[in-house]
């Protein structure tokens, strides 16, 4: 089992974490998707938020050498969880992929799944399925409303777009990194159909479309896999 976060996730006053809480949570996905070693510790004015980092890193290497490393794959940094305006990085994946685990005719179509770490994809996801306040950790917030709902599984239809040059930020975590999206649902069947399978993609696929993100509750952890359609390396910028 992963390991938790040891420091109150609600500050005082419903001001959402503590400074302890976020360097944890931000140490831990920068070590659990950084399989060439610890990362450093970012410049922080508190000093709980970085002891805390460097225990959320410590944490998230042991989870990495035990169950697996995870991917950063919307370009979000290393050591501050924030999105880089760059695309998906880096350019080759550092795991592996695994059987999808998906039943039916989705299980041709979308065979294998790369394990992912990162708010973005789990912002957009909250942002239609469970709209509302934002100081709690995405994972978090989002397992929560799933298990509120009812729902074991969403999915998202996602698409590298191409681009010459950096756009204009609109405040979409996912659009701002150069992505398509489509609608949060709880069918695969759903997602697949509006997504690069359905009738209104192209003959020829093009390399750009990506497949789709797949949510499944891990507690308070910003974790979720992509699922490329046809099993392909996911496409990446860089």
């Amino acid at each position: 089992m992963p390991q938790l976060n040891p420091f109150p996730h609600d500050g005082d006053g419903g001001l959402g974490p503590s400074a302890s809480a976020k360097g944890w949570h931000q140490g831990y996905i920068a070590a659990v998707s950084s399989p060439s070693g610890l990362p450093r510790t970012p410049p922080a004015r508190s000093t709980e938020f970085a002891d805390a980092f460097e225990l959320g890193a410590a944490a998230g290497r042991a989870d990495g050498l035990a169950e697996g490393w995870r991917w950063r794959y919307f370009g979000e940094d290393a050591r501050t969880g924030e999105e880089t305006g760059q695309g998906p990085q880096p350019a080759q994946s550092p795991v592996e992929p695994v059987d999808a685990g998906e039943g039916g005719p989705a299980r041709a179509a979308y065979p294998l799944a790369w394990h992912c770490v990162g708010a973005a994809a789990l912002r957009v996801l909250l942002e239609q399925f469970a709209p509302g306040s934002d100081r709690e950790f995405p994972g978090l917030r989002l397992g929560r409303a799933c298990a509120d709902k009812g729902v074991g599984r969403l999915y998202l239809p996602v698409r590298l777009v191409p681009r010459d040059a950096p756009v204009e930020s609109t405040g979409d975590p996912l659009g701002d990194q150069g992505f398509w999206h489509g609608t949060a649902t709880d069918s695969l069947a759903v997602a697949a159909a509006e997504g690069p399978d359905g009738p209104g993609a192209p003959v020829t696929r093009a390399p750009t479309f990506l497949g789709l993100v797949r949510y499944r509750p891990a507690g308070e952890h910003d974790f979720w896999d992509v699922l490329p359609a046809g099993g392909r390396m996911p496409p990446t910028r860089g």
